[in-house]
């Protein structure tokens, strides 16, 4: 199965928006959804990782946020199922709409089967 890992990034609901803890929290957050889409690829499944594409917007250099978005909605659509790691404003919104899709939804590293 191809499995999008939905976890926050951002932190946005965090109050503290200083600058370089935005970005110290993305690569904590982004090194946590790797571990775990380590572990998705151990039980024989295809993880999709949204913030990997952060590569490509740097190198393009103008990428806003609704870019980022909108890439990961397109790969979560082509997904089987998405895993749910931890809610956040936009991990609602990838659910919602992974759920319109008619994906398969984990809650839980457990529920993913052994392929």
């Amino acid at each position: 199965m191809r499995i999008y890992i939905a976890a926050p990034l951002s932190d946005k609901d965090k109050t503290d928006r200083n600058p370089s803890k935005v970005v110290t929290d993305y690569i904590q957050n982004l090194h946590r959804m790797c571990k775990i889409a380590s572990e998705v690829r151990k039980k024989g499944h295809a993880p999709y990782i949204p913030g990997i594409d952060f590569l490509v917007g740097v190198i393009a250099g103008d990428w806003e946020e609704d870019d980022y978005r909108n890439t990961s909605m397109e790969f979560l659509l082509v997904c089987d199922a998405i895993l749910v790691v931890r809610q956040s404003w936009g991990v609602v919104q990838e659910t919602r709409v992974a759920k319109k899709a008619g994906l398969v939804v984990f809650y839980s590293l457990e529920e993913i089967p052994k392929k």
